[in-house]
């Protein structure tokens, strides 16, 4: 009976906590880190419904004060020479009534000729599809680009009538759940084409992936009934009939990740990857929504709600390096050079013009190194070698030397010869800004957490710092509780 007793003490105790933890986290601030530089967002156009297209500054970073896209408007963005995410930043209240489009284009129809198809390109941020196959197979098909590309399977069969269709593409990695905190952000990779159509006519080119978007405001972010915030990656072609090998690989979905004090509204969040008439669908992408508060918001998700497509968290966390959080510390990885010739700083090739052009005679097996800022030293990254036809490679690195902002790791790879071929590199760690989310002793971070508890006694949990500072999370105040919970909530969400 004492310890039903007890248990409906602490259940009442809790619930005074929840209440004033309500009233303390709405009085929570947060910048977002914009200057105002670009003023007022409000685009127009008539009749409605109709699109505004906005070119992507070579920072890839937006800095108004207000942003209000009215329902009826489509917003879509012209790439730029980096291919960066959308980064919207707002000292003010950000209102999406319309549609924010980022999409991937879909993988396109044969054509007639001897010319491989072109690829869908992806949304900003993202990656494109592959290359159909050439007609009369006199070139296999082409695979998708970026970390979780499309690989066309190759079956080794010639003339037509050997058909094969295109490979879907996932949004990263194969610890692709790692990347649900959206820092860095990126968009979905492209989908692979397929095999010929006919002995005149090239197959269907693989889709391109999802763009990326982060939208960050320093007051409130509004997705209103009917809005939509769409990376969806692209479809791969439905030719309308039963030929599943004429469908080329779909792209998969992008990220979408809003930032604020306070997120309300029922708007839909779309990075559902692309399909096809019989190909499998693309890989869903990312959705992270950071806020202290949530009112009335129940957005539609698409693909619907799990573990490694979505994620709401109570804390909004870093964005830029002048916003609260600060953004600091936050990764980079360049690939810097192939076979000793050093990689462009913006690499902005295609598969026409090579931004490297190893001399004549070079050997198929070459070192390439890449160069990563902000990341611990001993991370293993991952090099992908995707030639425009064939097989596509996969090595690691060895662990990176240097130091936390500075690092470089090296791996040999196979170049195919004869044909341009692209790098893709990706590792997956622990960002170091999560300490910032955690208290200090003394002024001292937290180093550790311990969880301790003897047998018949309720468990204890206390903070430790690196020099042995300790105290007991029962004897920290309300407020102090409160963050502690949304700095684990944050670290659990992103691992």
């Amino acid at each position: 009976m004492s310890r039903r007793t007890h248990l409906l003490e602490m259940s009442g105790l809790s619930f005074s906590i929840w209440l004033l933890v309500a009233s303390f986290v709405s009085a929570q601030t947060f910048s977002s880190g914009s200057t105002g530089a670009d003023g007022a967002f409000n685009p127009t156009c008539a009749p409605t419904p109709c699109t505004v297209t906005v070119p992507i500054p070579a920072s890839g970073v937006f800095n108004y004060t207000t942003v209000t896209i009215p329902a009826g408007v489509t917003v879509t963005y012209t790439k730029n020479a980096a291919n960066t995410p959308v980064t919207i930043l707002a000292t003010g209240d950000v209102t999406v009534s319309g549609t924010i489009s980022l999409a991937g284009e879909n993988g396109r129809n044969a054509i007639t000729g001897l010319a491989p198809n072109p690829p869908g390109e992806g949304g900003p941020g993202g990656f494109r599809g592959g290359f159909s196959g050439a007609s009369n197979n006199t070139l296999p098909p082409g695979n998708g680009q970026g970390p979780g590309g499309g690989v066309y399977p190759g079956q080794g069969c010639s003339g037509f009538g050997c058909f094969e269709t295109g490979k879907a593409a996932t949004y990263g990695p194969p610890s692709s759940s790692s990347f649900v905190s959206l820092l860095p952000l990126f968009g979905g990779s492209g989908g692979s084409g397929s095999q010929v159509v006919s002995s005149t006519q090239s197959g269907y080119s693989g889709a391109g992936g999802g763009g990326a978007i982060l939208i960050a405001s320093s007051t409130t972010i509004t997705l209103a009934a009917g809005s939509l915030i769409n990376a969806k990656g692209g479809n791969g072609f439905v030719f309308g009939q039963t030929f599943c090998s004429q469908d080329g690989g779909p792209g998969s979905g992008g990220a979408v990740r809003l930032v604020g004090p306070h997120i309300t509204g029922t708007g839909t969040l779309r990075v559902i990857g692309g399909g096809g008439q019989c190909a499998e669908s693309g890989g869903a992408g990312r959705i992270r929504v950071e806020a202290f508060l949530f009112t009335g918001f129940n957005p539609t998700v698409d693909p619907s709600i799990n573990q490694f497509s979505y994620s709401q968290v109570f804390t909004p966390g870093p964005v830029t390096a002048a916003s609260n959080p600060a953004l600091i510390n936050l990764p980079t990885l360049t690939i810097s050079s192939v076979g000793g010739v050093a990689a462009p700083t913006v690499p902005t090739a295609s598969y026409d013009t090579a931004d490297i052009s190893l001399p004549q005679g070079s050997p198929s097996t070459l070192p390439a190194t890449v160069t990563a800022t902000n990341t611990p030293i001993g991370t293993i990254f991952r090099l992908r070698v995707i030639p425009r036809n064939g097989g596509v490679t996969t090595v690691d690195t060895v662990a990176s030397t240097g130091t936390f902002a500075s690092s470089t790791a090296t791996a040999t790879v196979n170049m195919p010869t004869g044909q341009v071929v692209v790098l893709n590199a990706d590792a997956t760690f622990t960002l170091p800004q999560l300490a910032s989310l955690f208290l200090e002793i003394d002024g001292e971070p937290v180093d550790r957490i311990m969880v301790a508890a003897n047998y018949g006694e309720p468990s204890s949990v206390t903070l430790r710092t690196r020099s042995g500072r300790e105290v007991p999370v029962a004897h920290l105040s309300l407020v102090e509780q409160v963050r502690l919970a949304a700095a684990l909530e944050t670290a659990f969400t992103q691992r």
